[in-house]
Protein backbone atom coordinates (compact mmCIF):
# COMPACT_ATOMS: atom_id res chain seq x y z
CA UNK A 1 0.00 0.00 0.00
CA UNK A 2 1.10 3.54 -0.48
CA UNK A 3 1.85 6.64 0.75
CA UNK A 4 0.14 9.96 -0.40
CA UNK A 5 1.85 13.27 0.86
CA UNK A 6 1.11 17.14 0.43
CA UNK A 7 3.29 20.00 1.00
CA UNK A 8 6.04 17.44 -0.67
CA UNK A 9 8.25 20.28 -2.03
CA UNK A 10 8.49 22.05 1.08
CA UNK A 11 11.71 22.27 4.08
CA UNK A 12 9.79 18.71 5.47
CA UNK A 13 8.30 16.90 2.97
CA UNK A 14 11.35 16.96 0.60
CA UNK A 15 13.49 15.42 3.27
CA UNK A 16 10.58 13.06 4.58
CA UNK A 17 10.21 11.51 0.82
CA UNK A 18 13.78 10.78 0.29
CA UNK A 19 13.87 9.59 4.27
CA UNK A 20 10.54 6.99 3.36
CA UNK A 21 12.25 5.68 0.16
CA UNK A 22 16.00 4.99 1.86
CA UNK A 23 14.01 3.21 4.18
CA UNK A 24 12.42 0.76 1.67
CA UNK A 25 8.73 2.54 1.71
CA UNK A 26 7.56 2.44 -2.29
CA UNK A 27 4.28 3.75 -4.19
CA UNK A 28 4.90 7.10 -3.17
CA UNK A 29 1.62 9.73 -3.93
CA UNK A 30 1.96 13.43 -3.92
CA UNK A 31 -0.81 15.64 -4.23
CA UNK A 32 1.14 19.37 -5.74
CA UNK A 33 -0.54 22.51 -7.87
CA UNK A 34 2.18 21.79 -10.39
CA UNK A 35 2.76 18.30 -10.65
CA UNK A 36 5.21 18.17 -14.00
CA UNK A 37 7.10 20.61 -11.96
CA UNK A 38 7.21 18.37 -8.41
CA UNK A 39 7.84 15.19 -10.40
CA UNK A 40 11.12 16.39 -12.14
CA UNK A 41 12.35 17.87 -8.42
CA UNK A 42 12.11 14.40 -7.29
CA UNK A 43 15.16 11.82 -8.41
CA UNK A 44 12.98 9.01 -7.39
CA UNK A 45 9.75 6.95 -8.63
CA UNK A 46 6.44 8.94 -7.07
CA UNK A 47 3.75 9.76 -8.64
CA UNK A 48 2.83 13.57 -8.79
CA UNK A 49 -1.06 14.58 -8.47
CA UNK A 50 -2.69 17.67 -8.65
CA UNK A 51 -4.86 19.47 -6.44
CA UNK A 52 -5.61 23.08 -5.57
CA UNK A 53 -7.90 23.29 -1.76
CA UNK A 54 -8.48 27.21 -2.72
CA UNK A 55 -10.87 25.96 -6.16
CA UNK A 56 -11.90 22.32 -3.75
CA UNK A 57 -10.26 20.67 -6.95
CA UNK A 58 -8.22 17.38 -6.63
CA UNK A 59 -7.05 13.99 -8.58
CA UNK A 60 -9.06 11.64 -6.77
CA UNK A 61 -6.59 8.90 -8.51
CA UNK A 62 -4.07 10.07 -5.72
CA UNK A 63 -5.87 8.13 -3.17
CA UNK A 64 -5.94 5.03 -4.70
CA UNK A 65 -4.05 2.11 -3.41
CA UNK A 66 -2.97 4.83 -0.66
CA UNK A 67 -2.69 3.54 3.47
CA UNK A 68 -1.34 6.45 4.61
CA UNK A 69 -2.29 10.36 4.54
CA UNK A 70 0.88 12.70 5.40
CA UNK A 71 -0.84 16.09 5.12
CA UNK A 72 1.95 18.71 5.33
CA UNK A 73 0.38 21.88 3.27
CA UNK A 74 0.45 24.51 4.62
CA UNK A 75 1.00 28.47 3.67
CA UNK A 76 4.43 29.38 5.63
CA UNK A 77 3.36 31.54 8.66
CA UNK A 78 6.66 33.41 8.42
CA UNK A 79 6.74 34.28 5.00
CA UNK A 80 5.68 37.93 4.95
CA UNK A 81 3.71 40.24 7.66
CA UNK A 82 0.35 39.32 9.11
CA UNK A 83 -2.40 41.92 6.75
CA UNK A 84 -6.06 40.72 6.95
CA UNK A 85 -5.52 38.85 3.93
CA UNK A 86 -2.22 37.47 4.68
CA UNK A 87 -4.11 35.84 8.21
CA UNK A 88 -7.09 34.56 6.61
CA UNK A 89 -4.41 32.34 3.67
CA UNK A 90 -2.58 30.95 6.32
CA UNK A 91 -5.96 29.54 8.08
CA UNK A 92 -7.38 28.44 4.56
CA UNK A 93 -4.46 26.73 3.58
CA UNK A 94 -4.97 24.42 6.04
CA UNK A 95 -8.44 24.23 6.78
CA UNK A 96 -9.43 24.17 3.00
CA UNK A 97 -6.79 21.47 2.27
CA UNK A 98 -7.75 19.22 4.86
CA UNK A 99 -11.29 19.21 4.27
CA UNK A 100 -10.80 18.73 0.94
CA UNK A 101 -9.31 15.62 1.64
CA UNK A 102 -11.58 14.32 4.48
CA UNK A 103 -14.67 14.79 1.81
CA UNK A 104 -12.22 12.91 -0.74
CA UNK A 105 -12.27 9.67 2.18
CA UNK A 106 -15.83 10.14 2.89
CA UNK A 107 -17.02 10.25 -0.87
CA UNK A 108 -15.25 6.99 -1.74
CA UNK A 109 -16.11 4.30 0.94
CA UNK A 110 -13.98 1.70 -0.77
CA UNK A 111 -10.77 3.58 -0.23
CA UNK A 112 -8.11 1.38 1.96
CA UNK A 113 -7.06 4.42 3.97
CA UNK A 114 -6.06 3.21 7.27
CA UNK A 115 -4.02 6.03 8.83
CA UNK A 116 -3.66 10.16 8.09
CA UNK A 117 -1.14 11.86 10.18
CA UNK A 118 -1.75 15.58 9.86
CA UNK A 119 0.93 18.42 10.39
CA UNK A 120 -0.02 20.76 13.37
CA UNK A 121 1.66 23.03 15.54
CA UNK A 122 2.77 23.93 19.11
CA UNK A 123 1.16 27.23 18.71
CA UNK A 124 -2.26 25.36 19.76
CA UNK A 125 -1.48 26.21 23.11
CA UNK A 126 -0.91 29.53 22.68
CA UNK A 127 1.72 32.22 24.17
CA UNK A 128 2.49 30.56 28.21
CA UNK A 129 6.02 31.28 28.89
CA UNK A 130 6.65 30.61 32.67
CA UNK A 131 7.82 27.31 34.13
CA UNK A 132 4.43 25.34 32.96
CA UNK A 133 5.84 22.55 31.12
CA UNK A 134 3.09 21.60 28.70
CA UNK A 135 2.44 17.51 27.11
CA UNK A 136 -0.07 16.99 24.87
CA UNK A 137 -3.05 17.55 27.12
CA UNK A 138 -2.27 20.89 28.20
CA UNK A 139 -5.44 23.71 27.61
CA UNK A 140 -5.24 25.71 24.41
CA UNK A 141 -4.61 29.36 23.78
CA UNK A 142 -6.30 31.55 22.24
CA UNK A 143 -4.04 33.75 19.66
CA UNK A 144 -4.46 33.91 16.18
CA UNK A 145 -2.21 31.09 15.87
CA UNK A 146 -3.97 28.71 18.52
CA UNK A 147 -6.89 29.29 16.94
CA UNK A 148 -5.51 28.81 13.45
CA UNK A 149 -4.26 25.44 14.63
CA UNK A 150 -7.67 24.64 16.74
CA UNK A 151 -9.44 24.67 13.34
CA UNK A 152 -6.79 23.07 11.45
CA UNK A 153 -7.13 20.08 14.03
CA UNK A 154 -11.04 19.87 14.16
CA UNK A 155 -11.14 19.04 10.39
CA UNK A 156 -10.47 15.73 10.89
CA UNK A 157 -13.06 14.97 13.20
CA UNK A 158 -15.33 14.92 10.15
CA UNK A 159 -14.00 11.41 8.94
CA UNK A 160 -16.76 9.38 8.87
CA UNK A 161 -14.48 6.63 8.80
CA UNK A 162 -13.86 5.73 12.48
CA UNK A 163 -11.68 3.11 12.13
CA UNK A 164 -8.95 5.38 10.03
CA UNK A 165 -6.40 6.61 12.96
CA UNK A 166 -5.78 10.12 13.19
CA UNK A 167 -2.54 11.87 14.74
CA UNK A 168 -2.27 14.99 14.64
CA UNK A 169 1.62 16.35 15.12
CA UNK A 170 2.12 19.49 16.95
CA UNK A 171 5.50 21.00 15.34
CA UNK A 172 8.21 23.63 17.57
CA UNK A 173 10.60 25.49 15.62
CA UNK A 174 12.04 23.30 13.13
CA UNK A 175 16.35 23.67 12.68
CA UNK A 176 17.53 22.87 9.45
CA UNK A 177 20.74 23.70 7.54
CA UNK A 178 19.11 24.89 4.63
CA UNK A 179 15.60 27.10 5.13
CA UNK A 180 13.24 27.52 7.76
CA UNK A 181 14.01 29.38 11.12
CA UNK A 182 17.97 29.06 11.82
CA UNK A 183 18.64 30.01 8.30
CA UNK A 184 17.22 33.00 8.64
CA UNK A 185 18.86 33.77 12.12
CA UNK A 186 22.23 32.86 10.88
CA UNK A 187 23.76 36.46 9.18
CA UNK A 188 23.34 38.43 12.02
CA UNK A 189 24.89 35.75 14.44
CA UNK A 190 27.34 35.18 11.91
CA UNK A 191 28.31 38.81 11.33
CA UNK A 192 28.59 39.03 15.53
CA UNK A 193 25.57 41.53 15.98
CA UNK A 194 22.87 39.39 17.54
CA UNK A 195 21.54 38.91 20.48
CA UNK A 196 18.54 37.95 22.82
CA UNK A 197 15.13 38.74 21.00
CA UNK A 198 13.12 41.11 23.75
CA UNK A 199 13.55 39.91 27.49
CA UNK A 200 14.82 36.80 26.05
CA UNK A 201 12.52 34.39 28.66
CA UNK A 202 10.33 33.45 25.75
CA UNK A 203 10.64 29.54 25.94
CA UNK A 204 11.89 28.09 22.19
CA UNK A 205 10.61 24.40 21.80
CA UNK A 206 12.28 23.56 18.79
CA UNK A 207 13.26 20.15 17.03
CA UNK A 208 15.99 18.98 14.64
CA UNK A 209 15.24 18.10 10.98
CA UNK A 210 16.27 14.94 10.84
CA UNK A 211 14.41 14.19 13.79
CA UNK A 212 10.89 15.61 12.47
CA UNK A 213 11.42 13.33 9.84
CA UNK A 214 11.77 10.86 11.43
CA UNK A 215 8.81 11.06 13.49
CA UNK A 216 6.94 11.00 10.60
CA UNK A 217 8.05 7.70 9.46
CA UNK A 218 7.85 6.78 13.08
CA UNK A 219 3.88 7.24 13.10
CA UNK A 220 3.87 5.49 9.56
CA UNK A 221 5.07 2.65 10.48
CA UNK A 222 3.39 2.01 13.93
CA UNK A 223 -0.14 2.25 15.05
CA UNK A 224 -0.67 4.74 17.61
CA UNK A 225 -4.32 5.89 18.14
CA UNK A 226 -3.05 9.14 20.20
CA UNK A 227 -4.53 12.17 18.16
CA UNK A 228 -2.14 14.45 19.24
CA UNK A 229 2.24 14.39 19.40
CA UNK A 230 4.33 17.03 20.15
CA UNK A 231 7.46 16.86 17.83
CA UNK A 232 9.51 19.08 19.79
CA UNK A 233 12.67 18.03 21.44
CA UNK A 234 12.64 16.79 24.94
CA UNK A 235 14.32 20.25 26.47
CA UNK A 236 13.11 23.72 25.67
CA UNK A 237 15.03 26.76 26.02
CA UNK A 238 14.99 30.17 26.80
CA UNK A 239 15.41 32.72 23.90
CA UNK A 240 18.61 34.03 25.84
CA UNK A 241 19.74 30.25 25.95
CA UNK A 242 19.35 29.57 22.97
CA UNK A 243 21.11 32.99 21.65
CA UNK A 244 23.86 31.89 23.54
CA UNK A 245 24.45 28.33 22.49
CA UNK A 246 24.13 29.29 18.82
CA UNK A 247 26.60 32.12 19.51
CA UNK A 248 29.02 29.41 21.20
CA UNK A 249 28.58 27.24 18.40
CA UNK A 250 29.45 29.56 15.55
CA UNK A 251 32.09 31.48 17.79
CA UNK A 252 30.63 34.43 17.37
CA UNK A 253 29.67 37.17 20.59
CA UNK A 254 25.95 37.76 21.12
CA UNK A 255 25.53 40.81 23.34
CA UNK A 256 23.28 43.12 20.57
CA UNK A 257 19.65 42.67 22.24
CA UNK A 258 16.99 43.22 19.59
CA UNK A 259 13.78 45.20 22.16
CA UNK A 260 10.64 44.18 21.60
CA UNK A 261 9.15 47.20 20.69
CA UNK A 262 11.48 47.50 17.58
CA UNK A 263 10.51 43.53 16.49
CA UNK A 264 7.34 44.74 17.01
CA UNK A 265 7.84 47.80 14.83
CA UNK A 266 9.35 45.98 12.01
CA UNK A 267 6.98 42.75 12.19
CA UNK A 268 3.64 43.49 13.28
CA UNK A 269 1.48 41.08 14.81
CA UNK A 270 3.73 38.62 13.11
CA UNK A 271 6.34 39.56 15.98
CA UNK A 272 4.77 36.92 18.69
CA UNK A 273 6.53 34.33 16.61
CA UNK A 274 9.60 35.24 18.26
CA UNK A 275 8.35 37.67 21.31
CA UNK A 276 5.96 34.51 22.30
CA UNK A 277 6.76 31.00 23.51
CA UNK A 278 5.80 27.85 25.36
CA UNK A 279 7.75 25.17 27.09
CA UNK A 280 6.32 21.94 25.10
CA UNK A 281 7.13 18.54 26.30
CA UNK A 282 7.09 15.48 24.03
CA UNK A 283 5.40 13.47 26.05
CA UNK A 284 3.33 10.70 23.66
CA UNK A 285 6.39 10.06 21.27
CA UNK A 286 8.91 9.13 24.35
CA UNK A 287 6.08 7.00 26.17
CA UNK A 288 5.69 5.30 22.35
CA UNK A 289 9.55 4.76 22.52
CA UNK A 290 10.62 7.31 20.26
CA UNK A 291 14.55 7.64 20.46
CA UNK A 292 15.45 11.52 19.40
CA UNK A 293 18.50 11.65 17.32
CA UNK A 294 19.33 15.33 18.57
CA UNK A 295 17.96 16.16 22.69
CA UNK A 296 20.21 18.19 23.33
CA UNK A 297 20.33 22.01 21.47
CA UNK A 298 24.14 22.17 21.27
CA UNK A 299 24.65 19.09 19.99
CA UNK A 300 21.54 19.76 17.04
CA UNK A 301 23.15 23.16 16.10
CA UNK A 302 27.07 21.86 16.02
CA UNK A 303 25.38 19.41 13.71
CA UNK A 304 23.76 21.78 11.57
CA UNK A 305 26.16 25.49 11.79
CA UNK A 306 29.22 23.75 13.68
CA UNK A 307 32.56 23.41 11.35
CA UNK A 308 31.77 20.02 9.67
CA UNK A 309 29.28 20.65 6.38
CA UNK A 310 27.26 18.01 5.43
CA UNK A 311 25.56 16.74 1.58
CA UNK A 312 23.22 14.72 1.04
CA UNK A 313 22.11 13.26 -2.81
CA UNK A 314 19.21 10.74 -3.83
CA UNK A 315 19.04 9.08 -6.88
CA UNK A 316 17.49 6.01 -8.30
CA UNK A 317 18.07 3.87 -11.91
CA UNK A 318 16.13 1.28 -13.25
CA UNK A 319 18.74 -1.02 -13.42
CA UNK A 320 19.82 -3.86 -11.09
CA UNK A 321 21.58 -3.19 -7.87
CA UNK A 322 24.66 -5.75 -8.93
CA UNK A 323 25.15 -3.31 -12.23
CA UNK A 324 24.65 -0.08 -10.39
CA UNK A 325 27.28 -0.93 -7.66
CA UNK A 326 29.71 -1.71 -9.71
CA UNK A 327 29.85 1.01 -11.81
CA UNK A 328 30.31 3.12 -8.85
CA UNK A 329 33.01 0.85 -7.66
CA UNK A 330 34.99 0.91 -10.88
CA UNK A 331 37.01 3.67 -10.11
CA UNK A 332 37.56 4.69 -13.67
CA UNK A 333 34.06 5.56 -13.81
CA UNK A 334 34.55 8.64 -12.24
CA UNK A 335 36.22 10.23 -14.65
CA UNK A 336 33.29 10.18 -16.57
CA UNK A 337 30.51 11.25 -14.14
CA UNK A 338 32.70 14.44 -13.38
CA UNK A 339 32.42 17.88 -14.94
CA UNK A 340 35.19 17.96 -17.68
CA UNK A 341 36.53 21.46 -15.92
CA UNK A 342 37.64 19.47 -13.27
CA UNK A 343 40.28 17.60 -15.41
CA UNK A 344 39.80 14.89 -12.87
CA UNK A 345 42.18 11.81 -13.41
CA UNK A 346 42.57 8.82 -11.81
CA UNK A 347 46.55 8.13 -11.70
CA UNK A 348 47.35 5.23 -9.04
CA UNK A 349 45.29 2.84 -6.94
CA UNK A 350 47.15 0.20 -4.35
CA UNK A 351 44.88 -3.20 -5.36
CA UNK A 352 43.59 -4.41 -8.25
CA UNK A 353 40.16 -4.14 -6.88
CA UNK A 354 38.56 -1.94 -4.86
CA UNK A 355 38.11 -3.39 -1.10
CA UNK A 356 38.74 -2.01 2.26
CA UNK A 357 42.05 -0.28 3.06
CA UNK A 358 42.58 0.29 -1.22
CA UNK A 359 44.37 4.17 -1.60
CA UNK A 360 43.65 5.69 -4.98
CA UNK A 361 45.42 8.89 -6.04
CA UNK A 362 43.63 11.78 -8.50
CA UNK A 363 44.84 14.61 -9.81
CA UNK A 364 42.29 17.40 -10.35
CA UNK A 365 41.63 21.01 -10.98
CA UNK A 366 39.96 23.62 -8.62
CA UNK A 367 39.34 26.90 -9.61
CA UNK A 368 42.11 26.94 -11.80
CA UNK A 369 44.76 25.07 -9.23
CA UNK A 370 45.93 22.19 -9.60
CA UNK A 371 45.50 19.62 -7.00
CA UNK A 372 46.36 16.16 -5.78
CA UNK A 373 43.62 13.86 -3.85
CA UNK A 374 44.79 10.33 -1.94
CA UNK A 375 41.51 8.86 -0.67
CA UNK A 376 41.29 5.60 1.35
CA UNK A 377 38.43 3.09 1.11
CA UNK A 378 37.79 3.05 4.63
CA UNK A 379 34.51 0.76 4.59
CA UNK A 380 33.91 -1.74 1.86
CA UNK A 381 30.66 -3.91 1.62
CA UNK A 382 29.62 -5.01 -1.86
CA UNK A 383 26.47 -4.36 -2.80
CA UNK A 384 25.53 -2.40 -0.31
CA UNK A 385 27.77 0.70 0.39
CA UNK A 386 31.44 2.02 0.74
CA UNK A 387 32.79 4.84 2.20
CA UNK A 388 35.95 6.71 0.45
CA UNK A 389 37.90 9.27 3.26
CA UNK A 390 40.66 11.89 2.38
CA UNK A 391 43.80 11.29 3.13
CA UNK A 392 45.41 14.22 1.19
CA UNK A 393 43.56 16.83 -0.83
CA UNK A 394 41.96 20.50 -1.31
CA UNK A 395 39.68 19.74 2.08
CA UNK A 396 40.69 19.27 5.37
CA UNK A 397 38.23 16.55 5.61
CA UNK A 398 36.29 14.70 3.23
CA UNK A 399 34.41 11.56 4.01
CA UNK A 400 31.99 10.15 1.61
CA UNK A 401 29.57 7.16 1.91
CA UNK A 402 28.14 5.72 -1.10
CA UNK A 403 25.05 3.71 -0.52
CA UNK A 404 22.92 1.24 -2.61
CA UNK A 405 19.83 -0.59 -2.07
CA UNK A 406 16.91 -2.57 -4.14
CA UNK A 407 14.05 -0.11 -4.68
CA UNK A 408 11.09 -0.26 -7.10
CA UNK A 409 12.79 -2.84 -9.26
CA UNK A 410 15.48 -0.67 -9.73
CA UNK A 411 18.75 0.67 -7.62
CA UNK A 412 18.61 3.63 -5.00
CA UNK A 413 21.93 5.25 -4.25
CA UNK A 414 22.74 7.57 -1.48
CA UNK A 415 25.56 10.41 -1.17
CA UNK A 416 26.54 11.38 2.15
CA UNK A 417 29.25 13.48 2.22
CA UNK A 418 30.91 14.97 5.69
CA UNK A 419 33.33 17.38 4.96
CA UNK A 420 35.78 20.38 6.75
CA UNK A 421 36.82 23.35 3.89
CA UNK A 422 40.20 24.54 4.49
CA UNK A 423 41.75 27.31 6.51
CA UNK A 424 38.69 26.86 9.46
CA UNK A 425 36.56 30.19 10.01
CA UNK A 426 38.04 32.01 7.74
CA UNK A 427 37.57 29.69 5.09
CA UNK A 428 33.98 28.74 6.13
CA UNK A 429 33.22 32.77 5.81
CA UNK A 430 34.80 33.55 2.97
CA UNK A 431 35.05 30.54 0.95
CA UNK A 432 32.23 27.97 2.19
CA UNK A 433 29.02 28.88 -0.22
CA UNK A 434 31.28 28.92 -3.27
CA UNK A 435 32.45 25.40 -2.11
CA UNK A 436 28.98 24.27 -1.42
CA UNK A 437 27.50 25.38 -4.54
CA UNK A 438 30.69 23.99 -6.71
CA UNK A 439 29.37 20.65 -4.86
CA UNK A 440 25.76 20.96 -5.49
CA UNK A 441 27.07 21.73 -9.31
CA UNK A 442 29.32 19.15 -9.44
CA UNK A 443 26.46 16.30 -8.30
CA UNK A 444 23.81 17.65 -10.56
CA UNK A 445 26.09 17.18 -13.63
CA UNK A 446 26.90 13.33 -12.32
CA UNK A 447 23.18 13.12 -12.23
CA UNK A 448 22.41 13.81 -15.12
CA UNK A 449 25.56 12.00 -16.43
CA UNK A 450 24.18 8.93 -14.86
CA UNK A 451 20.39 9.17 -16.73
CA UNK A 452 22.29 9.21 -20.20
CA UNK A 453 24.80 6.53 -19.11
CA UNK A 454 22.52 3.94 -18.07
CA UNK A 455 19.84 4.96 -21.08
CA UNK A 456 16.85 6.66 -18.75
CA UNK A 457 15.22 10.05 -18.33
CA UNK A 458 15.00 11.61 -15.03
CA UNK A 459 10.78 11.79 -14.48
CA UNK A 460 10.79 8.17 -13.27
CA UNK A 461 6.57 7.67 -13.01
CA UNK A 462 5.69 3.88 -12.24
Amino acid sequence: MGILITGATGLIGRELIHDLAIHGHENIHVLTRNPKKAQASFNIPIKCFYWDPEKAKIDKAALNSVHTIIHLAGENIGARRWSKKQKEKIINSRVHSTRLLVDTINENKTLPIKKFISASAIGIYGNQNGDQILDEQADFGSDFLAKTCIAWEKETANIQNKEIVVNHVRTGVVLARNGGALEKMLIPFKLGVAGKLGSGEQMMSWIHLSDMVSIYRFLVENNFTEKAFNAVAPKAHSNSNFTRILGKVLKRPTLLPAPAFAIRIALGEMATLVLDGQNVYPKNLLEKGYKFKFEHLEDALTNLVGPEEEFKQIQWLKHPLAEVFDFFSDERNLETITPESLSFKVIGKSTEQIETGTIIDYKLSLYGLPFKWKTEISNFNRNKEFTDTQLKGPYKKWVHTHGFKRYANGTLMTDNITYKVPMGEIGRIFAGAFIRKDINKIFNYRSQKLYKIFGETKNHVE
